[in-house]
């Protein structure tokens, strides 16, 4: 665990922690399921064995459902939109009326505006975890 901690405390660490959990959960999970099914088939009970497999498929299926929840996109083009505008009308010098309507890299999970008044022009990236980032023209 304190190398959890160490990297939430660096940049970029708070994206990074919730990752390391989750991959010490699977890892664990899968090695008790091992584990307890090695014990169960060498020196168990019928029930014991029973129970064994049965933890092993609810421990497949969890570790299952985790990597496939990991592997979906989840932003929304509202909460995309929203980021996006709340930049600029944070902005004095910026006007909403010049930012685009987004464009969603559903691959990518990347959102994507762009800005363009007479004066400026810049693209706005809003990804995964709501961060903006940008790109001149």
């Amino acid at each position: 665990m304190i190398p959890v901690v160490l990297l939430g405390a660096s940049p970029g660490g708070i994206a990074l922690s919730p990752l390391i959990l989750l991959s010490f959960l699977m890892i664990g999970l899968a090695g008790a399921a091992v584990h307890a099914n090695i014990y169960a088939y060498r020196k168990g009970t019928k029930k014991q064995r029973i129970q064994g497999s049965v933890f092993s498929g609810i421990s497949a299926l969890v570790v299952g459902l985790l990597v496939y929840s990991e592997s979906q996109c989840e932003l929304k083009k509202e909460y995309a939109t929203e980021r996006a505008s709340g930049y600029v009308r944070s902005k004095s010098d910026l006007d909403i009326k010049n930012l685009s309507e987004p464009v969603f890299d559903l691959e990518n999970c990347v959102c994507t505006f762009e800005y363009s008044s007479p004066t400026k022009k810049f693209e706005i990236f809003v990804t995964e975890y709501g961060e903006l980032h940008f790109s001149p023209h």
